[in-house]
């Protein structure tokens, strides 16, 4: 039995593969995140189903409590 390697999305190496999930993962967090108890993007109750997802993954390569830094918004 042949056993073949598996494609590399976008010729991009497991590291950098995984690199880009990680800031995809916290730019989703740092847009979804609650003005008072309600998502701004997705208007439901805090967490949305997207950060849920978002912070699912950062929990997998142990970056699970990161949250985004706090800037002043107008």
């Amino acid at each position: 039995m042949v056993t073949h390697a598996r494609p590399t999305p976008i010729g991009l190496s497991p590291a950098q593969l995984r690199n880009r999930m990680i800031l995809s993962a916290r730019r989703i967090i740092t847009e979804h995140w609650p003005r008072v108890d309600r998502c701004p993007i997705c208007g439901s109750a805090w967490p949305c189903p997207r950060t849920e997802t978002a912070y699912g993954y950062l929990a997998t390569v142990g970056q699970g409590n990161w949250a985004p830094p706090t800037t002043r918004r107008e």
